[in-house]
């Protein structure tokens, strides 16, 4: 219940809404710009470049990973947000919204994961030999991008959903559930990474890097707007309703 002592089942829901954009902000610094992913070093380099990078910045990586894999959770709390928005959509019928909160919940693991690996590249970089922080290295970018799968079935289940809104003003715009959808689609790309070392195909490429993390990132945020907007619109549904 609310101060008011009524009933107010989005209390918690704002909360985990603006876990979307938290993560991102902290993506960007910890994962990116500590992490040195923006760019990826390049699929096509030698091992002793990814070495050298280790070796001489250990301290950032190891600080980006570790925060990195801290922030991950906000994800699944993130998703757990749109899942109760995606619930007064579909109302009696909560498949979409529980194919959704599984999507975010496994790519929770997606951004956890492969920070561990190269969290063990950095752990012990001046007595590894270069092939193994490499290895390192690559597997943690092959598990990031080809499981595109497990956010594929969260994107596409919130667009779904969203177009499926029968209200006269939909509490998420149509062109944003298209958007999403657009989003979803364009995720098996990512898989080619493990088939390309250059080009606009690979890890570091135009299309899936310098295309794919802004279109998803620019998601993550409009999502996280719209969802907060939706909530007052909800609350005020649920208030009149009771």
């Amino acid at each position: 219940m609310d101060r008011t002592g009524k009933s107010n089942p989005y209390r918690y829901v704002r909360f985990c809404a603006w876990g979307g954009p938290i993560l991102l902000v902290a993506l960007i610094f910890f994962w990116g710009i500590l992490g040195h992913n923006i760019p990826p070093y390049s699929a096509a380099g030698n091992a002793d470049e990814i070495a050298t990078h280790f070796r001489e910045h250990t301290s950032q990586a190891r600080i980006g990973m570790i925060f990195t894999m801290a922030f991950g959770v906000f994800y699944v709390i993130w998703g757990l947000g749109i899942s109760k928005v995606m619930e007064a959509i579909e109302q009696d019928n909560n498949v979409l919204s529980t194919l959704q909160l599984w999507g975010a919940g496994l790519t929770t693991i997606v951004i956890i994961l492969p920070a561990s690996f190269w969290l063990t590249a950095a752990f012990r970089p001046d007595e590894l030999p270069p092939q193994t922080i490499q290895l390192l290295y690559d597997a943690g970018w092959i598990f990031f991008d080809c499981a595109f799968s497990l956010t594929m079935l969260q994107i596409l289940a919130m667009g779904v959903c969203f177009l499926g809104d029968k209200r006269a003003q939909p509490i998420i715009p149509h062109w944003v559930s298209w958007y999403v959808i657009w989003v979803g689609c364009m995720l098996p790309l990512l898989g080619l990474i493990s088939v390309f070392k250059d080009g606009p195909f690979s890890r570091s490429g135009l299309i899936n890097y310098w295309i794919e993390f802004p279109i998803f990132f620019l998601f993550m945020l409009l999502s996280s707007i719209y969802v907060l907007r939706a909530i007052p619109k909800l609350e005020n549904e649920h208030a009149l309703a009771n």
